[in-house]
């Protein structure tokens, strides 16, 4: 069995991808906890009536919460206006071998056995060849296909190395 759909690559899956791939990342979560952290000493602050102190710590942990989120925004956009190949559909085929990505003559099959990591976000399927190769399938372009992949994937990827939560 064979499943073939093409991809636009959007800002709005990239942003998804990177969301995904920072918030998982160490550095990703030592910022959101430093955030938090900070939020928490400017409640403690305000509480204790040093409301200047408070004010600032306040300003600070919006800064670092608020600061990662618009840079991957504008950084997605970035990337998907910039990158010669995702300014034309990618061909994707799914099949007992592995995936090959297509466009125009170009072909490139990735083997099962390629992929370190599977996940799934609410809008697409991220397969990484490496820690910062991936291919990134969104859902919307599955379509119907979506559940098919998934029992692909999960037939040809070892059971450790995928973390599809995202089944309907």
């Amino acid at each position: 069995m064979t499943i073939k759909f093409k991809v636009n690559m959007t800002d709005r899956v990239m942003y998804d991808f990177l969301l995904y791939h920072n918030y998982t990342s160490m550095t990703g979560l030592i910022g959101s906890i430093l955030g938090v952290l900070l939020l928490g000493v400017a409640i403690t602050k305000g509480m204790a009536g040093d409301i200047q102190t408070a004010v600032l710590f306040f300003a600070i942990s919006i800064f670092v919460l608020m600061s990662t989120p618009m840079t991957l925004k504008a950084t997605a956009k970035n990337q998907v206006k910039n990158t010669p190949m995702f300014q034309e559909p990618l061909e994707y085929e799914i099949s007992e071998e592995g995936i090959t990505v297509s466009q125009h003559e170009e072909s490139a099959l990735n083997e099962w056995k390629d992929f370190a990591k599977v996940v799934s976000t609410s809008k697409s399927l991220i397969l990484y060849i490496t820690r910062v190769r991936a291919i990134i399938l969104p859902r919307e372009a599955m379509g119907d296909d979506y559940m098919k992949v998934v029992e692909m994937i999960s037939k040809n990827v070892p059971a450790k190395r995928v973390k599809i939560r995202h089944t309907r």
